[in-house]
């Protein structure tokens, strides 16, 4: 019997580059996976994807998380991201695309972040850049 490679359907790292830094994101473990996923639905919630409350139990999953505990990006990037001076918000942003992603995949995050943080045109933004006259 032949031994099989699985790694060609291994999920890969999150590859985030940001500011010329490369950040490599591992998958989560099967224990982060869980907070993960809570923390995606409480997302989909706050966002009004998903209609209704939060449900007691996901909510309780996402209560035995502690202070300094990174489950998205896992702790040694969330440091790094620190470390390199990123500010608070841009850090924020990219947890919240990790929570996606390893929850709902790529096409979702991307979906999502751009929803959420791609910059608008107003209308009054688009007269003052085309004038008439």
């Amino acid at each position: 019997m032949s031994a099989v490679d699985f790694g060609d359907w291994a999920i890969p790292d999150l590859e985030l580059t940001l500011g010329g830094r490369t950040y490599m994101v591992s998958p989560p473990s099967v224990d982060d996976g869980k907070v993960i996923l809570a923390a995606a639905a409480r997302g989909e919630v706050n966002l009004g994807i998903v209609k209704g409350d939060l449900p007691d139990e996901v909510a309780r999953v996402l209560e035995r998380v502690k202070p300094g505990e990174h489950p998205a990006l896992g702790a040694a990037v969330h440091a790094q991201m620190v470390a390199d001076g990123l500010p608070q918000a841009t850090i924020d942003r990219v947890t919240y695309y990790a929570v996606f992603y390893w929850a709902r995949g790529r096409e979702y995050a991307d979906r999502l972040a751009a929803l959420l943080w791609a910059p608008r045109q107003t209308e009054e933004a688009g007269a003052e850049a085309n004038p008439k006259g």
